[in-house]
């Protein structure tokens, strides 16, 4: 999933590994998905291999190097590509980078997705008939209590696996639209200068960019993008201030 949202990213805007790494701090998805640094380093790389991406070109900052990526066809392709099997895959922990495809759904169409949705719920829901018929047959009185626990735990995980993906298919065009506005939030933040230039704790800017963030794209859609714009400027005019 990790080369999923490094094509994403880019496929948004040409841009550098730093910049990725700093959006995902800011917006705290660095602590849920515990991706590293040197994991997009590495990503990168592997993505320029396969002729996914391509450097645009090089900025040098002092004696600092960095490379601008772009996408290209054969990653605009594979983005589509992994998204689509991402979202059929099940939700295997609680971290699971399946989590992560929320704000990317833009990436996809809504009739494809739906699809892809409608097959997996309809998969999920025969495993929890069969995991139910078992439990039927195997427990009873004299089974052990951990046998027990274990169908139960089981049925309750494919459960609510269930009424997560029947959640996304019954509000898919609301996580659509709030994909957009996340996609020109990233358009219009630089979030690698912006981390740079601020003199403010990175937990304190975390915190504060994240609520901000959720406030507003909770919000009323036909309004959301009005205020975002307000807190784009806002911080744009923080980091012009401290240029």
């Amino acid at each position: 999933m990790i080369s999923a949202l490094i094509l994403y990213y880019i496929n948004i805007k040409p841009t550098h590994g730093y910049e990725i790494q700093k959006f995902l701090q800011v917006s705290g998805l660095e602590q849920w998905t515990k991706i590293q640094s040197g994991s997009i380093y590495y990503a990168l790389t592997k993505l320029e291999k396969d002729k996914y991406i391509k450097v645009l070109r090089e900025e040098r900052t002092g004696s600092r190097v960095r490379k601008i990526f772009e996408i290209t066809d054969s990653g605009k392709k594979e983005l589509h590509l992994e998204m689509a099997e991402e979202l059929d895959k099940p939700i295997s922990t609680i971290g699971s980078m399946k989590f992560l495809m929320e704000p990317m759904l833009n990436t996809l169409n809504k009739e494809e997705m739906t699809k892809i949705l409608s097959g997996h719920i309809a998969k999920l829901t025969e495993q929890k008939e069969f995991w139910e018929k078992w439990k039927g047959v195997k427990v009873d009185s004299n089974t052990p209590s951990i046998s027990r626990i274990t169908f139960e735990m089981s049925i309750v995980n494919i459960n609510n696996q269930i009424r997560w993906h029947q959640d996304l298919l019954e509000h898919l065009e609301d996580y659509i639209r709030s994909s957009k506005e996340m996609e020109q939030i990233i358009k219009n933040i630089d979030f690698g200068k912006l981390e740079e230039n601020s003199s403010e704790s990175e937990e304190d800017q975390k915190l504060e960019y994240a609520l901000k963030l959720k406030n507003e794209i909770m919000k009323d859609p036909q309004n959301a993008m009005a205020n975002l714009d307000k807190i784009i400027e806002e911080l744009q005019n923080q980091v012009n201030k401290k240029e």
